[in-house]
């Protein structure tokens, strides 16, 4: 399937514009929760779900299920109704394992943190784009976790945790990531 250039671009330019912001954004509540929000909506534009999907076959909204602080759903909230690839995210507020199912992305707050093993056990094996913000996140089997380097948001990606789901991240989304691999550690990007 070829993917045009133009939207990839653009994307691209979308990305960095919010990279660009967060390395000057203190990590406060609020802006903090924001600036992240904007950043898990540029996940989801460069990642791509596998056709059989249940979102895609029931031809539904991209699910972004969060977890954790309820805190956050105001920060959130800007990103909801927002299309990527022609899908309209819903966000749904998830406080127990039996609400994953219909979830395309969940974001886990690190408030989570006791019940990670239980959270990521529950989507294992499903194209569900996990990102938390603990640093026990990958190693737990997340995608992608928040991070704070000298006062800027930053994010380590698990490509063997996406690999196993059956997403693609784009090598663009790749490169501005630090690479964890749990196994063998990290390596800066």
């Amino acid at each position: 399937m070829k993917i045009p250039v133009c939207p990839i671009i653009i994307a691209i330019i979308l990305l960095l514009t919010v990279l660009a912001g967060a390395s000057v954004v203190p990590a406060e509540v609020g802006p903090e929760y924001t600036v992240k929000a904007a950043m898990v909506r540029n996940f989801a534009k460069f990642t791509r779900w596998p056709e059989d999907s249940v979102s895609k076959q029931k031809k539904k909204g991209m699910c972004l299920c969060l977890m954790g602080d309820e805190a956050i759903l105001a920060s959130f909230a800007g990103i909801g109704g927002k299309t990527v690839k022609d899908r309209t995210i819903v966000l749904k507020w998830v406080d127990n394992l039996a609400g994953l199912g219909d979830c395309d992305l969940l974001f886990v707050t690190r408030e989570t943190r006791t019940n990670m093993a239980r959270i990521m056990e529950a989507v294992k094996g499903r194209p569900v784009l996990t990102i938390g913000e603990t640093s026990e996140f990958t190693r737990a089997g997340g995608m992608i976790t928040f991070f704070l380097k000298q006062g800027r948001i930053r994010f380590r990606i698990n490509p063997d945790a996406v690999r196993r789901s059956g997403l693609k991240l784009s090598s663009s989304l790749l490169e501005l990531a630090t690479i964890v691999h749990p196994s063998i550690g990290e390596s800066e990007q």
